[in-house]
Order: structure tokens, then sequence, then C-alpha cells
């Protein structure tokens, strides 16, 4: 009995199993998108893909976001003493 396929073993695949920044998953979407269109996948698994490198792409954008903004912080905190305010407690 042949074994059914996996998602993970279609060609190219594999060529993706490092999403770190934005820039690749923008370039994994791409070649999502690209399959999808020469048929060399399936738009179920282009669907699939699509949508976890979405939320890929929206994890790496809130990460590089956060990293941005505690710079900030810290330069301001280092130019004129900014501290951030603490938490109100209900």
């Amino acid at each position: 009995m042949p074994r059914k396929e996996k998602l993970g073993d279609r060609g190219g695949v594999k060529d993706w199993l490092a999403l770190a920044t934005t820039g690749d998953t923008k370039r994994f979407l791409r070649w999502v998108i690209l399959s999808a269109r020469n048929q060399s996948m399936s738009t179920r698994d282009a669907a699939i893909f699509g949508q976890l490198a979405l939320a890929m792409l929206k994890a790496c954008e809130i990460s590089d976001f956060e990293k941005r903004l505690e710079a900030l912080e810290n330069l301001a905190r280092e130019r004129n003493g900014y501290e951030q305010p603490s938490e109100q407690k209900a």
C-alpha cells in the first residue's frame, strides 16, 4: 500500500526549513504563490502554507517592532531619564 504523501514532503518545501526573518517569509510566500500558479503545488496545499506563512510573518513583524520599541525606550531613558510608567493595580 503506497504511503500517503505528507504536506512537508512536497518538492521544494525542505528548502524553506528556516524562516527566521520577514524577508525569508516573504520569499516563501512568493514561492508558494508561484508554485500554485504553475500547478506544481495544489491550491489546497498553497492555502495551508500561505496561512502558516502569514502567521509567521505577523509574528516576525511584531518581534521586530518590539525590538525597535525597546531600543527607542532605552535611548529615551539614556537621554532624558525617561522611566516607563508602572502598571496601575486594579
